[in-house]
Parts: C-alpha cells; structure tokens; sequence
C-alpha cells in the first residue's frame, strides 16, 4: 500500500509504538485527497485501520511487537475509543468497516451456531454444508455462486471472465463489505435489525468494540 513516501520515511515514525505514535499517523493518512484515500479503503468506503497501519508502522516495528501492540489495544475493551484519535473522515470510514465486515462475520457466526444448535451438528465435516446454508439465509445463494458473481462484477475489472477457484484472503475484506450490502436488500428491515444487534452483541461479549 502507497500512501505519500513523506508517511512512511523512517523519520516519521516514532521509536515508542502507542496509541500517540498512531494518532499522528491517522492524521498524516487524513491529509490525503478523497480520491487517495478511496484507494486504501475496502469498497472505496471501510478503513479496515490495522491493515492500513501495518506497513507504515513495519518500518520500524516487528511484526510481533505489531501485533502484541495490537492486543493491548483490543485487551481495553471499551475503554479504547479509536473516535478521540482520528480524524472524523477517517473514523466515519472506520466505522463503515466495522459494520460491514466486523458485523457481517459476527452475523455468520451466530447463524452458524444457530444451524448447529437447531440440527444438533457438532461435525467438522458439515462446515460446507452449514456454509451454504447460512449464506442462502442471508444472501440468497451459496457461497461459492455469490464469490462468482463478486468476482465477475467487482475483483477484476477489464479481466472480470477470470474467476478463481477460491476467495483469497486479501479480498475477503471487499467481498464480506460487499455482501453486508446484499443482505441489507434481500432481508427484511426486521430481520437486518435483529441481526444487526445480535451482531454487536455477540462481538461485545468477545471484547469487541466499534
């Protein structure tokens, strides 16, 4: 990821890994046009913030110390609060991922226990089968059919007759983003709402917040 040479230079970044460090950076990346900032975001809409950071802070970060730095932050629960260290652009952006990547997964994994409750399915080997079934709920196909129809409208472009055989992670984030707004048009208003808050309930009981 490319985002002015001036942000990523060994000189601007700190020697002490914490939230301050990454608040400068923040507003570094907010300096960019619209146009320049739609290119690091999911769908030209999400901030996913970890992964946008993780090459600017790489420079002078290992990996581990990135992750563990990472950790602690998620470890606050609550009482971090990403919307007191960005910009509003930027968190506006956040929160577009959280909702739909962040929900979106957390809505599959409680369908998921849903199917596993309701037909007493404890097996590793009905994960396809469970899979299916969770994104004909939600979405209206399966899983590998709607991968095909993203991929033939959205992932390549002027190559979009090329569909691989499986969904790489890199892309897992634009496809979710893009599928949270499928199910916003197949379900009804009531469902979304019921799935909305379980979601966000479901991740605050995991420690996760917006």
């Amino acid at each position: 990821m490319m985002i002015g040479s001036e942000l990523i230079r060994k000189k601007n970044i700190s020697n002490e890994l914490n939230q301050n460090l990454i608040k400068k950076i923040f507003y570094k990346i907010d300096e960019l046009t619209q146009e320049e900032l739609s290119n690091i975001l999911i769908f030209k809409e999400g901030f996913n913030w970890k992964s946008s950071l993780l090459p600017i802070l790489k420079i002078n970060f290992s990996l581990d110390e990135i992750n563990n730095f990472y950790q602690r932050l998620t470890n606050l629960g609550d009482k971090f609060k990403l919307k007191e260290i960005m910009p509003p652009r930027l968190y506006s952006a956040h929160l577009n991922y959280y909702y739909g990547v962040v929900v979106e997964q957390a809505i599959r994994e409680i369908k998921r226990k849903d199917i596993e409750k309701e037909k007493n399915i404890i097996s590793e080997a009905s994960f396809d089968y469970i899979d299916n079934e969770i994104f004909n709920f939600l979405y209206g196909k399966a899983k590998l059919k709607l991968w095909k129809e993203y991929a033939l409208n959205f992932r390549l472009k002027s190559k979009s007759y090329y569909v691989p055989n499986k969904i790489y992670c890199n892309e897992s984030d634009n496809f979710d983003y893009w599928l949270s707004k499928k199910r916003i048009l197949i379900c009804t208003r009531e469902l979304n709402a019921s799935l909305l808050s379980r979601g966000i309930k479901y991740l605050k009981g995991s420690g996760i917040y917006e």
